[in-house]
């Protein structure tokens, strides 16, 4: 767990490298999965630049390397070089992507839901080979907002055409995500 939500906003993240799950937790403990991001995004600037606690949790997704910059440096930077307005366009351009995070939650069928949160993993991983997705089956379902059942069940063509594998940890190998998202479109 890199940055947690409603802990203090101390710090800003640079992500050099791998992938990270953006989480948001309800008032029961589900979460639900708001973003993946890759290398080169900031994490956690929204909760410095307003003072305010964090509003979500981010999570590795794989073996990341990170850079901290404390919250005084960051504003100073972003003071000093008139950073305001770019950061606010980037800011808007993540609630349209979470907008329609929500949109898809709400109206898609949990194959389409899954193939879209592991294609979003899959785009922000600092691998072109094979992606592990270190989360349980539970983990997935709470995220998408379906069943552990349902997530199965969308799991078992995948699997028996080898587009996905269960890793030794319970986490999940995706090897042809392409294929997943086609399936996942004939499945809606």
């Amino acid at each position: 767990m890199l940055l947690r939500q409603g802990d203090p906003a101390t710090h800003v993240i640079v992500l050099e490298s791998g992938s990270t799950l953006i989480t948001l937790a309800g008032a029961c403990g589900e979460r639900t999965l708001l973003a993946v991001r890759g290398a080169g995004e900031l994490l956690g600037e929204l909760a410095v630049l307003d003072s305010q606690p964090r509003t979500a949790t981010v999570i590795a997704a794989e073996t990341c390397q990170i850079r901290i910059i404390p919250a005084a440096a960051f504003l100073t930077f972003v003071e000093e070089h008139d950073l305001l307005a770019p950061l606010l366009r980037h800011a808007i351009a993540r609630v349209r992507e979470s907008e329609a995070v929500r949109l898809e939650l709400a109206t898609a069928s949990v194959p389409l839901r899954l193939a879209s949160a592991l294609s979003r993993l899959v785009e922000a991983a600092s691998s072109a080979s094979d992606l592990a997705v270190r989360l349980t089956q539970t983990e997935l379902s709470q995220m998408i907002g379906a069943s552990r059942n349902a997530v199965v069940n969308a799991l078992k063509p995948w699997r028996e055409q080898d587009w996905v594998r269960t890793t030794s940890s319970g986490g999940l190998l995706v090897r042809d995500i392409y294929s997943i998202q086609s399936h996942a479109r004939t499945q809606a």
